[in-house]
């Protein structure tokens, strides 16, 4: 799992692509930038292209080393111990884009200090005698170039370069184009005239793949073009398994079942925690599925597939047994998956059995899973309603469902309305905003088994919809309607019972302070409360990342304590970094420390002393604080001091928050709130009504289960640290059996 990114400042020293070896003797030090958890960093920046093998070696005496490189689209790649060392961490891969990687030197836990030595080779000397060494380099062509004016044209306008290749019936290939100034599109030409073609590879507008298997010899062109005519700019392109007359051997992706035994013993490589490990690996191509199962039944199994870039995939219980991990995904990227046997605590031991299950293109995995191909996203217009099937050949969700991606443009501040309907399945709408941010719904009304999302656009872009189903393996037919003309006319009551702020911040200022999934906690807790309690889209304003000013929460404040009345209920909501200041005029009765928590917005601080002076407008109704960040629990002595106010606070006012990753959310309470309300979960007595205490009580079981698990104080994860993280909850002058949430 990531470390969570949680910078103030920027060391930053620059590196050259033309040096094939740069080293630099650095120190951890006080007044370094900081990642979430305090451990202290700096920044290394070298300029990579395409296709360029980086080593990246990092040792200290001092601390526990960590290091993180980061391409310039995103990805992550990082190292803790190198074969079981605390004292050296190593990374070694193939740039896939050219461009500014950043190289991030930190500790592993944070406050650690001292001096280390970190080592970047971009080619030459220990990167050289990679190639080859993971089945990267075998087959692979980089090419790295760019459409401009001269350049010549398809009949319909747009630039193309072209490459070629010649090619065996049955070779295994993927071209994967990338690039961020324009649209890409990509075009295979087969010897017989014919061609495969890719837009937007799973609704990504920087990057087009085709993966497939060659249906004859012959000579075959690759065109690098754009979605629109005239459109200009650099682009990398990949061609794996494409072979070569050097010896390379051709890319042969896995396919089949493949059984392992074995043991976890002492003497085994270790995890940080001391967890034993063993590691399997296979050569996997987009268009295919995996299946990977653990069991063992000596020991709580966990169950880690580290993709060749991106994020790690996880798994403990499967379906709630210890004895049982399973990952199923579709593979996205060409290249070697390390699959990681390992155990939920350290140094357990015992037998156990690895299958690794990846099918075949086109068809299923030996265990009847039905395997995806790589589709274009269907562009759909504002104001359309299509038709649709979900079938046995369609994409699948990582949780089995079947779906199809349709991408649509609209603008910001416009309303939207997406309706999924079918008589054949339980639908279940998913919506992807231009900034990553993701909306479900399930059920649009009581009684159906109708999908509806109905918003204000945040942002103008490419927005993605998944019409997919609420259990996997349903198939059948759909109607997907989207359009403005019947948005947010729904009949509400005049007075709300319900009115919300929710803030989520995950794109900060400058290079280091980003956090994942934040901005999703504010969407997922806003459409919580329409799914769940009623609450009309417009009654609720979401700011996110550089939306979250100081000013822009101080006037979504203003305008919303005007709306509210004595029957209202406001809803407030942040979910980002938090912090500590010393407090101006040192101790008082409410901050005995001396110290003010704060609100990190955009483009600055609310101290929590601040805060409540802005919430002193609401005079009438009920207020609900929900904050998810570290430090918030400080919050629930300046703010929670008046009547009518009830406040859920991540972690203690000196305790940090952390990344809820396994549940792809910015923090635990955010997830936990969401299902409490839009889920019902926490209407424990089933009567249609949420009081505090079933609230408070929910809250703290899902703390209790989900991130302590059962009270051990144990987690899976090094750089969370959750066995210092607990929930606060102050339920004010609010009784423990007043209602706070009538469900829809």
């Amino acid at each position: 799992m990531m470390k969570r990114l949680a910078a103030l400042l920027l060391a930053v020293i620059l590196l050259s692509a033309s040096a094939c070896a740069q080293s630099h003797n650095g120190t951890l030090a006080s007044g370094d930038a900081t990642l979430g958890q305090g451990e202290f960093y700096d920044d290394y920046w070298v300029d990579v292209r395409a296709g360029q093998w980086v080593e990246i070696d990092m040792t200290s005496d001092d601390f526990d080393t960590y290091v993180i490189a980061v391409a310039p689209g995103g990805d992550d790649q990082q190292n803790d111990d190198h074969e079981g060392s605390t004292r050296r961490s190593h990374l070694r891969f193939q740039a896939t884009e050219s461009g500014r990687y950043r190289v991030m030197a930190t500790s592993y836990a944070g406050g650690e200090r001292g001096a280390y030595r970190l080592s970047i080779d971009t080619g030459g000397g220990l990167a050289a005698g990679l190639r080859g060494d993971r089945g990267g380099d075998g087959g692979d062509r980089f090419e790295s170039g760019e459409l401009r004016d001269g350049d010549a044209t398809l009949r319909s306008g747009e630039y193309r370069d072209e490459y070629t290749f010649d090619g065996r019936a049955g070779q295994s290939v993927v071209l994967d184009l990338r690039s961020r100034d324009f649209d890409p599109y990509l075009i295979l030409v087969r010897p017989d005239g014919e061609q495969d073609d890719n837009d937007d590879y799973q609704g990504d507008l920087t990057r087009s793949l085709i993966s497939t298997t060659l249906p004859a010899d012959g000579r075959y062109r690759v065109l690098v073009t754009s979605y629109q005519p005239a459109e200009t700019g650099r682009y990398d392109l990949t061609m794996t398994g494409i072979g070569g007359d050097d010896g390379r051997r051709a890319f042969t992706p896995a396919a089949g079942r493949r059984t392992e035994r074995g043991t976890l013993a002492a003497g085994d490589q270790t995890l940080g925690q001391g967890e034993f490990y063993d590691v399997y690996s296979f050569d996997g191509a987009p268009g295919r599925r995996a299946l990977i199962d653990l069991t063992s039944p000596d020991f709580d199994t966990y169950l880690v597939l580290q993709p060749p870039r991106g994020t790690n995939v996880q798994n403990d219980d499967f379906e709630g047994d210890v004895r049982h991990s399973r990952i199923e995904m579709d593979l996205t990227e060409p290249g070697v998956y390390q699959v990681y046997v390992t155990s939920y605590a350290a140094r357990e031991t015992g037998a156990y059995e690895l299958v690794m299950d990846v099918g075949d293109s086109g068809g299923t995995t030996s265990a009847g899973l039905p395997l995806t191909q790589p589709r274009d996203a269907e562009l759909l217009t504002l104001d359309q309603s299509i038709q649709g099937t979900l079938d046995r050949g369609d994409q699948l969700l990582s949780s089995g469902e079947f779906t199809d991606l349709h991408v649509f443009d609209g603008r910001a501040g416009e309303p939207v309305r997406i309706d999924l309907e079918s008589t054949d399945i339980d639908a279940y709408l998913i919506l992807t905003t231009p900034e990553g941010e993701q909306i479900d719904n399930d059920d649009a009304e009581a009684g159906t088994t109708n999908a509806r999302i109905e918003f204000v656009m945040p942002t103008t872009g490419r927005y993605r919809v998944q019409a997919t189903s609420y259990q996997p393996g349903e198939t059948g037919a759909y109607r997907l309607t989207i359009g403005q003309a019947n948005a947010m006319t729904a009949d509400a009551p005049a007075a709300p019972n319900v009115i919300g702020l929710f803030v989520g911040i995950s794109d900060y200022p400058g290079e280091g302070n980003d956090l994942p999934y934040t901005a999703s906690d504010a969407t997922r807790v806003r459409d919580a409360l329409v799914n769940g309690v009623g609450m009309r889209p417009a009654d609720g304003i979401v700011l996110t990342d550089a939306q979250a000013t100081r000013d822009g929460v101080r006037r979504a404040l203003a305008r919303l304590a005007q709306q509210s009345t004595e029957r209202t209920t406001f809803v407030f909501f942040y979910s980002g970094h938090g912090n500590q200041v010393p407090r101006a005029g040192g101790p008082d009765a409410a901050d005995p420390d001396g110290r003010d928590e704060t609100l990190s917005l955009y483009d600055g601080d609310i101290t929590d002393d601040e805060f409540a002076g802005l919430m002193d407008a609401f005079r009438g109704g009920r207020q609900m604080l929900v904050i998810d960040a570290c430090y918030s629990g400080g919050f629930s002595k300046d703010v929670i001091s008046r009547p009518g106010r009830i406040g859920f606070f991540s972690s203690e006012e000196d305790v940090l928050s952390a990344v809820a990753s396994k549940f792809e959310a910015g923090g635990y309470l955010s997830y936990f709130f969401a299902q409490a309300v839009a889920g019902r979960q926490a209407d424990e007595d089933a009567n249609g009504s949420i009081t505090a205490l079933e609230l408070s009580t929910y809250l703290r079981e899902r703390y209790e289960g989900d991130v302590r698990d059962e009270g051990r104080g144990v987690v899976r994860s090094r750089e969370t640290r959750l066995d210092q993280q607990e929930l606060v909850v102050d339920r004010g002058s609010i009784g423990p059996f007043d209602t706070v949430f009538n469900l829809r």
